[in-house]
């Protein structure tokens, strides 16, 4: 299963997210799930889900440097952390701490990115052309 999960860490939260729709309608058989710092513990529960069962799974974390802190999202972070191929973290925006949290962890892919350079690092990493 591939997967793209987006999670939103910033202060101005936003319903509509067209990053996730983007993908959904230019890779229909990729499962995608948004969320954001203070999304319930059943939203965070599939999250994590999803990227644990996924063979391929690219997130992208849209933050700002404002953003107050990391809230529930640290679950899903910490999963992140670990040791598994398949993976691509896309970071949109700065945020000082989470890029130094990625840094300490060299096995984790991350790539700092705009909006419009998303979707194909999405095709390329999960091998749709």
């Amino acid at each position: 299963m591939q997967a793209f999960l987006y999670i939103e860490l910033t202060t101005h939260i936003t319903y509509r997210k067209p990053l996730p729709e983007q993908v959904k309608q230019q890779l229909p058989e990729v499962a995608v799930l948004d969320i954001d710092a203070e999304s319930d513990e059943l939203i965070q529960h599939y999250a994590l889900r999803l990227l644990r069962e996924s063979d391929q799974a690219v997130v992208c974390i849209k933050a700002d440097a404002t953003a107050p802190g990391l809230g529930k999202a640290m679950a899903l972070l910490e999963e992140l952390f670990e040791e598994k191929a398949g993976r691509l973290v896309l970071l949109l925006g700065e945020h000082s701490r989470l890029q130094r949290m990625f840094q300490a962890r060299p096995h984790v892919q991350l790539r700092q990115v705009g909006e419009e350079e998303v979707l194909e690092e999405v095709k390329r990493f999960l091998g749709e052309f």
